[in-house]
């Protein structure tokens, strides 16, 4: 297990997970090719029933010690294992409060290499929750397990959880800082078009119209990836939209588009669609367009380049791996707190174990600048700097996360951007 624990001695939060969870995306949308191996309804095997433990065998108790000690004190053993194809996987343990729950799954290989250290969970479904994120935060290359950690926001209650996983991807590489052979500056103002009902595959929430530029004709071929090419780019009201065309069946592959100038500063995109279009350029439901668009209005677009990572993977395995279980929800405290933000006002501060949630009204788009510090009573701080959003017409919350269980009896006060809050 030195590797193992080598590998998830520190685990980071997503550097991403703010734009992540502002998507509401139930499923990775990523693309499709090279080796398949689909296990198909004939072949499928279940080798056991969902098997719910009342308490935490010891391999996983140590499982996930060498995480955390803080962390596995506080979760609650599940244990729910099903296994499919030769592939197991198994609800390790779990823990929630009132906006998020999160999820530790283990996926083991018992036949062959399906799984290795690039698992890249693809597609899966979570029951609650209208945001939701998944890591990979270690893998033990003799068991053939990786273990894995599923974000839930703003959905948790107390009714039955259910957790699907249908497909993984695994055998990954990637290409870095791909160039775009063009000139930003050279970019003309376009018209944009609405998406039809039933076209976007990822990206939006339920019921948000998306607008994208009209299939276009550049078919710009970047030199380090075949397949993938631009078919349009325009300006339209201060925001540069990126038309990226994948192969047609091709739901694996995938790329992170930025900007970038000469001194390294990345500017990302500030949405993601993806859809679909058929042989005529007619919008439908499907994975093979894909849409960045990046907020340019305060940037002189000409000191910058487009670039992109580009992933890509040797394998993707389709399944059935399905769990339901019931999770308590650890409540926290809530003190009182006003600050006005200028575009929103908060008006109610709550702290659990997870990390710090601000309610308030308003409009709080902008919000990568927020962070906190707890002051405990013994003097110590710790910053929670890693940002997700939910904003539903006028109601605005926020959540601060901690990658350790905080300890609410040693909390001595919070610093919210530097103003002070007795705890």
């Amino acid at each position: 297990m030195d590797k193992l624990k080598k590998s998830v001695a520190s685990i980071p939060l997503p550097q991403d997970l703010h734009k992540r969870a502002k998507m509401g995306v139930s499923q990775v949308r990523k693309k499709r090719k090279k080796t398949w191996l689909i296990a198909s309804a004939a072949t499928v095997f279940l080798a056991s029933s969902i098997t719910v433990g009342a308490a935490m065998n010891d391999h996983v108790k140590n499982f996930l010690w060498y995480i955390s000690p803080d962390l596995a004190a506080l979760l609650e053993p599940i244990e729910s294992t099903v296994e499919q194809d030769g592939i197991k996987m198994n609800i390790v343990s779990a823990m929630q409060d009132e906006d998020m729950a999160i999820v530790y799954v283990t996926m083991q290989d018992l036949e062959g290499n399906r799984i290795d250290e690039t698992l890249d969970i693809y597609d899966y479904f979570m029951s609650k929750g209208r945001s939701f994120t998944v890591e990979r935060i270690g893998f033990d290359a003799k068991t053939k397990t990786a273990l894995v950690r599923f974000m839930s926001f703003n959905g948790s209650s107390t009714d039955n959880f259910k957790l699907k996983i249908r497909s993984f991807l695994s055998d990954k590489s990637v290409l870095e800082d791909v160039t775009f052979p063009l000139d930003l500056q050279d970019v003309k103002e376009q018209q944009t078009e609405l998406l039809p009902d039933g076209t976007i595959r990822g990206g939006a929430s339920p019921g948000e119209n998306v607008y994208v530029l009209p299939a276009g004709k550049l078919n710009i071929h970047t030199q380090l990836y075949y397949g993938m090419r631009m078919t349009n780019i325009g300006l339209h009201n201060d925001k540069l939209y990126v038309q990226i065309e994948w192969p047609a069946n091709n739901a694996i592959d995938h790329g992170q588009f930025y900007l970038v100038n000469q001194a390294g500063q990345k500017i990302h995109p500030t949405e993601s669609y993806f859809y679909g279009r058929d042989e005529q350029g007619k919008p439908i439901y499907a994975y093979n367009y894909e849409e960045n668009i990046f907020d340019v209005k305060d940037i002189d677009i000409a000191e910058y380049e487009l670039q992109a990572k580009i992933y890509t993977a040797g394998q993707y395995v389709e399944g059935d791996w399905e769990a339901s279980f019931k999770l308590e929800e650890m409540r926290g405290q809530s003190v009182p707190f006003v600050l006005d933000f200028g575009d929103w006002i908060a008006k109610e501060l709550k702290i659990s174990p997870l990390g710090l949630t601000i309610i308030g009204e308003g409009d709080a788009t902008e919000t990568e600048e927020l962070t906190a510090t707890i002051v405990n009573k013994d003097g110590s701080h710790k910053e929670l700097t890693s940002l997700v959003s939910f904003t539903d017409e006028n109601q605005v919350k926020l959540k601060l996360l901690s990658e350790e269980p905080l300890k609410l009896e040693q909390i001595k006060s919070i610093m919210v951007n530097g103003f002070k809050v007795n705890f």
